[in-house]
């Protein structure tokens, strides 16, 4: 089940998935271990210190008793040997108020017993005889405490008015001189209250210092991660573009891993499969234009005969009719679509063998203005008016005048033929970058689609119910052959615009 669902991972998701816990479980088993080792000696420090503590009160207290015992040492020969009568005295009372006030954790205490079990020195229980006292267990701690001498001893023990027992860890030595057992006890959970303390602080640090290195080692991971696989997100956004057709996309190379190396190979695979999809068009453009010769010699040979006489015809029968004849409709009908026939076998050969251009220096304003006085005149431009603006700063330039002369009118043409209703074709010529000028057709039609100016330039390509297709095909393969470059600019409904541009000197393309 998790390999199934590691494979369904994007390649980032799962650099983290199975480099995260390599790098998060050893930060986290060596935040443990070191904060467990950590704990202990300083559990264990705590606890030693506080266990010094008590053996420190057990020593001074003995101490304190020998000093007396010295002091007084004779007293039992004074008194008889009447011990009860000594330690009823002003000067033990003061001894014994040194013990008490001696402070032991918050509400430890020192007392001392017999070896009877009588408390002899206690905050408020002396004279109490205590050998059968038990803890919360049942256990005869005093008995024991009292057999041993000395030691330590642990017992649970519950207060009057307290809800639960407590357990209390009690230092005891035994004082020779009196038969005395000297104790020094404290409550564990006050006896361990620093050590506690210490061990939650370094839990709490412990997790601290596992999140905060967690979190910076998980931002550096997906750091490396996300620089590890951008490029390869990369790659794949110039596959998907490549493989929609985009061939001029192309993979940025950066250093020289085995990525670049890879990009590399890529962007010259690509470029090959471009230079070949150019040779592809171009094996099948000559091929149509191969076909296309053919088809125009047999047309030319097998139609314009036909059309001539069927054209000679209707002129007679035309001059021969009067125009209120009811033929005389047909008669020109007949006459119009021949013509326009003899057009359409004049543009297929027009297309498959434009000729080089015959280049000579032409005036380029005075070639223009005599189209557009010839265009204003023509039927397919009733109601468009022609408005020119041509530049004085243009030079003389190499030019074919008749090619030329054709690329206008069909451009001119075509803008009427956008413009059924009226409207107005400006004209215009200026001066272009780079030893250039550039001729602008500007109308006020209705417009071409977006998606048919890819298309517009293609041969037999057309949005007209009667056009053949090759009017802006052999416009631009004339303006080509003239090292010029020709654009169109459209929006529906707002007209369009042509721009050719043109080099004042040039070679011929061969």
């Amino acid at each position: 089940m998790l390999k199934i669902i590691i494979n369904h991972l994007k390649l980032r998701s799962k650099l983290l998935l199975l480099v995260l816990p390599l790098v998060i479980i050893p930060i986290i088993v060596v935040a443990l271990v070191t904060g467990f080792i950590a704990n202990q000696k300083a559990y264990l420090g705590i606890t030693q210190t506080s266990k010094d503590d008590l053996q420190h009160m057990a020593d001074f207290t003995i101490n304190l008793l020998c000093s007396y015992n010295k002091q007084y040492q004779n007293f039992r020969y004074k008194i008889t040997g009447d011990l009860e009568a000594e330690l009823s005295s002003e000067s033990f009372e003061a001894l014994k108020g040194k013990i008490k006030n001696k402070q032991v954790g918050k509400t430890g205490y020192i007392y001392c017993l017999d070896g009877k079990g009588t408390l002899r020195i206690h905050p408020d229980s002396e004279g109490r005889n205590i050998i059968d006292a038990r803890d919360s267990n049942g256990n005869q701690f005093i008995r024991e405490m009292i057999e041993k001498k000395s030691g330590w001893i642990r017992y649970p023990w519950q207060n009057v008015g307290s809800d639960k027992p407590r357990m209390k860890i009690v230092r005891y030595e035994y004082f020779k001189d009196w038969d005395w057992i000297v104790a020094v006890g404290s409550y564990e959970d006050e006896f361990y209250k620093e050590a506690n303390t210490i061990k939650s602080h370094i839990f709490i640090s412990t997790i601290i210092l596992i999140f905060v290195v967690g979190l910076f080692a998980t931002i550096l991971v997906y750091y490396v991660s996300a620089i590890a696989t951008n490029p390869i997100t990369e790659m794949i956004e110039t596959i998907r573009k490549v493989r929609k057709g985009d061939m001029e996309a192309r993979m940025h190379v950066v250093g020289s891993d085995e990525l670049s190396e890879m990009a590399t190979a890529f962007n010259k695979m690509t470029d090959i499969i471009q230079r070949n999809k150019e040779m592809e068009s171009t094996l099948a453009q000559q091929g149509k234009m191969a076909s296309l010769g053919v088809l125009s010699s047999g047309v030319a040979h097998e139609i314009n005969n036909p059309l001539g006489v069927i054209l000679g015809y209707a002129a007679y029968l035309e001059g021969k009719l009067p125009p209120t004849d009811p033929n005389y409709k047909y008669i020109t009908e007949i006459k119009r679509e021949s013509k326009r026939c003899k057009k359409i076998v004049q543009d297929l050969l027009s297309y498959a063998r434009t000729p080089r251009p015959t280049l000579s220096m032409t005036d380029l304003n005075e070639l223009l203005s005599e189209i557009v006085e010839f265009a204003a005149n023509h039927t397919d431009m009733r109601g468009v008016k022609i408005e020119s603006s041509f530049s004085t700063d243009i030079p003389k330039i190499m030019l074919d005048g008749d090619q030329l002369r054709q690329v206008a009118i069909n451009l001119i043409l075509n803008a009427g033929g956008a413009m059924p209703d009226g409207g107005v074709l400006h004209v215009k010529t200026e001066p272009g970058s780079e030893g250039t000028v550039k001729i602008s057709f500007t109308d006020t039609g209705s417009g071409i689609p977006a998606e048919s100016l890819e298309k517009i330039f293609e041969p037999f390509y057309t949005t007209k119910a009667r056009g053949t297709g090759l009017g802006l095909a052999i416009t631009r393969q004339i303006i080509e052959m003239h090292h010029g470059e020709i654009n169109i600019q459209s929006e529906l409904g707002r007209g369009t615009t042509v721009v050719v541009i043109l080099p004042i000197e040039h070679e011929v393309l061969v």
